[in-house]
C-alpha cells in the first residue's frame, strides 16, 4: 500500500473527499492548492513531492458553475497550468513517485457512439476540447518520465450533496421546478463521490492500473431518468422547468445538460471494482 500521497487540489470536491478518505485509511498526506502549483518555483515544489508514492492532480475550476468569459478561461487555464507544474516539478524530484493520477472529464467523447476506455471518437464541445488538451498535456509525462505509472481518469459528473450537478438539480427541485433540459434523453455520465474516491485509491495501489480509465456508473442514465429519480424523493407537485431556469443559474453552462455522452467504465469493471452506487436511483437515494 502507498505510504505518502500528494493531493493537488486542496479545496476541490474530489481533492477534499479523497484526502478525508485516505486520511481515515492511515495514509500520510501532503495537500497542495492550485496556487501552490502555479506560484511555486518547480525546484521548491519538487521538495514537497519528493519521496511520495503517488501524486493525484484534481485541480480544475468546476464545470458546473455560471460561465462568464473569464470563468471559461479559468476552466481551461486551471487545468493546463496545474498539469505543466506537476510535470515540471517531477523533473527535479530525486525520489520520484511511483504513480501520477490525473483527473479529467468523461465528456470528451462524441454524442453518437457508446464509448469504452479505448475510444478515440471525441466530440467538438468545449468540455471535450478541454479534456483533449488535458490528455495531450499529461501524456507528455510518459515521454519524459516513462518509469512513472500514469493513470488518466476520465470522470463523470461527481455527485455530492453540496457541489456540482446534484446540488444544482436539488436547488431546482426544492423550488418545485422539475423536468429536464431539451428532450431529456441525453445520457449524463456520473459517479457518486464515495465510489470516485474508492476507485482513486485502487488506481494508486494497483500496479496494473495504467493509462486511461472511464470513471462513471456502469448503468448509462439519461437526464430524464435523473429527473424522475429526484421526483420520486419528493412527492409534492412540480411545475416542469424550461431551459430558462437552468440558464439563470448557470448561464452558458446549460450546454453541459444538453450534451449526450454514453460512457462505459469497462476497464474499471474488468479490474473487479464494486460500485456501491451503480445507478441513478442509488445515487439520489444516498444524497437526497
Amino acid at each position: 500500500m502507498a505510504s505518502r500521497v500528494v493531493i493537488c487540489g486542496k479545496g476541490t470536491v474530489l481533492g477534499n473527499a479523497l484526502s478525508a478518505y485516505l486520511k481515515d485509511k492511515g495514509y500520510e498526506l501532503t495537500m497542495l492548492s492550485a496556487d501552490d502549483l502555479t506560484r511555486t518555483p518547480a525546484p521548491m515544489l519538487a521538495k514537497r513531492i519528493d519521496g511520495c508514492y503517488a501524486v493525484c492532480n484534481t485541480v480544475g475550476a468546476n464545470f458546473v458553475a455560471k460561465w462568464s468569459d473569464r470563468y471559461v478561461h479559468d476552466i481551461y487555464c486551471s487545468r493546463m497550468l496545474s498539469i505543466r507544474a506537476v510535470i515540471e516539478a517531477l523533473r527535479y524530484c530525486k525520489d520520484k513517485p511511483q504513480v501520477v493520477l490525473q483527473l479529467s472529464n468523461a465528456m470528451i467523447y462524441d454524442p453518437y457512439e457508446v464509448h469504452d476506455d479505448f475510444s478515440v471518437q471525441y466530440g467538438e464541445t468545449f468540455t471535450s476540447e478541454v479534456a483533449q488538451m488535458e490528455t495531450k498535456e499529461i501524456m507528455k509525462l510518459r515521454k519524459r518520465l516513462p518509469q512513472v505509472r500514469l493513470v488518466l481518469v476520465r470522470c463523470g459528473y461527481i455527485m455530492s450533496k453540496s457541489h456540482g450537478l446534484f446540488s444544482l438539480l436539488k436547488r431546482l427541485f426544492r423550488r418545485k421546478i422539475s423536468g429536464y433540459v431539451g428532450d431529456g434523453y441525453q445520457c449524463i455520465p456520473m459517479i457518486h463521490i464515495d465510489d470516485a474516491v474508492k476507485a482513486c485509491e485502487m488506481f494508486i495501489n494497483n500496479d496494473n492500473a495504467n493509462g486511461i480509465f472511464n470513471l462513471t456508473i456502469p448503468e448509462m442514465a439519461s437526464l430524464r431518468e435523473l429527473s424522475e429519480a429526484f421526483s420520486s424523493r419528493d412527492k409534492s407537485l412540480h411545475f416542469p422547468f424550461m431551459d430558462i431556469f437552468v440558464r439563470i443559474l448557470t448561464g452558458r453552462a446549460i450546454a453541459l445538460l444538453e450534451q449526450n455522452c454514453k460512457v462505459e467504465p469497462k476497464r474499471l469493471q474488468n479490474m473487479g471494482f464494486e460500485f456501491e452506487y451503480p445507478n441513478v436511483d442509488a445515487i439520489v437515494r444516498s444524497l437526497y
